[in-house]
């Protein structure tokens, strides 16, 4: 089942897992309600998680280059320095911040 706020069971994606938020980084739009749920779970997490703001020319531009969709939101996660994987979805990245992220709190 799906819920919203929680997201779903399992992300998509093989995303890898980081050891610090200082890792992650969120391109998003103030005007996407899929942005804000996201938001909403990072607040209810109380993570310090940096975001990136797609109507900024840079942000948007690193957002093509590296994740190849203009869709936000989209977490990128830094692996390894240099090494990038972009998650895009809410429901995923919900799910990926409530079991990586979340569970280090």
């Amino acid at each position: 089942m799906f819920d919203w706020l929680n997201g779903a069971e399992e992300e998509r994606a093989p995303a890898p897992k980081v050891d610090s938020v200082d890792k992650l980084a969120l391109y998003q739009r103030a005007w996407c309600p899929y942005c804000e749920r996201v938001k909403a779970v990072i607040r209810e997490l109380d993570l310090d998680i940096r975001e990136c703001d797609t109507n900024e020319p840079e942000h948007l531009q690193a957002l093509m280059a590296g994740g190849g969709q203009r869709m936000v939101p989209c977490l990128r996660i830094e692996p390894e320095p240099g090494q990038y994987f972009w998650l895009y979805e809410s429901a995923d990245i919900i799910a990926y911040l409530r079991r990586h992220a979340g569970a280090d709190k």
